[in-house]
């Protein structure tokens, strides 16, 4: 399972949760059903650093790892439900088979998820989940084993600190599953990936060779190396004065901080009468409207010079 399907948020409460229903069932590793609990607890454990995974970045355990812990249980627990079929049990082998491989469907490589299969888990955790909030019937008692007439009153269903820690660990793995159904998988890491554009690179490399030494040796001149025609004209002589510019019409006006086309008509014409002329040359700007520093404002009549 890939802990970036699931949410922070839900993760951490989940954590919580799923913590507590592992301690309860390790305060039953003393009682007649210690194999049973210590199961569920190791499923628990299994959870608790799914969560741990998304909620806190733990990473001190390696997914194969994992993967290989389950597997061993479960081949573990199938020899012991083989060894024990003919013997009347009250452990649920089927139940605890499923368990321990969807923990070790949860923890296989991304490759190996089917939303299919991820689906029917999901479906069979969230049966098993309502039917540990329902409770479990009230086990007989030894003198009545051999009675096998219908009793009167329906068994009474218990709801303990089993039934509760059972369906906390099975709506936790009701959430995995309805996260991972029908996800596709994530990206390759960086790494693979630059792996993955190595050849891609080699191959544009070997269809564009470099170029040899004689083919650079034979390469023409640039023109950057040829020297450029105002490098190589004379500067003028400092002590000769710059000759003064002509005087010419100039139809523009470059505005200052604050001016107005009614401030820069009464400064230029003396009058704003020319106001109209002036705010039709300049369509989209306010008689009024302060102007920006270094804006340019059109003139209607050329001017001999800029004041």
């Amino acid at each position: 399972m890939n802990p970036d399907l699931l949410s922070a948020n839900v993760s951490m409460a989940l954590l919580a949760v799923v913590a507590i229903a592992m301690l309860a069932h390790l305060s039953q590793l003393g009682g007649k059903h210690r194999l049973l609990h210590g199961l569920y607890a190791a499923t628990a454990a299994g959870l608790v650093y799914l969560f741990g995974a998304k909620a806190f970045g733990w990473s001190f355990l390696p997914r194969e790892a994992l993967l290989a812990v389950f597997g061993l249980l479960f081949v573990v627990v199938a020899g012991l439900a083989l060894l024990r079929r003919k013997a009347n049990s009250d452990i649920p082998w089927g139940g605890l088979l499923i368990e321990l491989a969807a923990m070790a469907y949860i923890f296989a490589p991304l490759s190996f998820w089917k939303p299919p299969l991820s689906a029917l888990l999901l479906l069979y955790f969230l049966l098993e989940l309502f039917s540990w909030l329902k409770g479990r019937e009230e086990s007989v008692a030894e003198g009545e084993q051999n009675d096998h007439r219908p009793p009167l009153f329906p068994p009474k269903r218990v709801r303990g600190v089993r039934e509760f820690a059972a369906a906390a660990a099975a709506a936790a793995l009701v959430y995995v599953f309805a996260m991972g159904t029908g996800k596709a998988p994530v990206a390759p890491a960086p790494e693979e990936q630059t792996q993955a554009e190595q050849p891609v690179e080699a191959s544009a490399s070997a269809e564009n060779p470099a170029p040899t030494e004689n083919q650079t040796a034979e390469a023409p001149s640039t023109p950057a190396d040829e020297p450029k025609p105002t490098e190589t004209a004379q500067a003028p002589d400092p002590a000769s004065p710059p000759a003064a510019p002509a005087e010419r019409p100039d139809d523009s006006y470059t505005a200052k901080a604050g001016d107005t086309l009614k401030s820069i008509a009464r400064k230029l014409y003396g009058k704003t009468n020319k106001l109209s002329a002036l705010a039709a040359a300049n369509p989209g700007v306010k008689p009024t409207a302060k102007l920006k520093a270094g804006q340019i404002v059109k003139l209607p009549e050329p001017l001999l010079a800029k004041p």
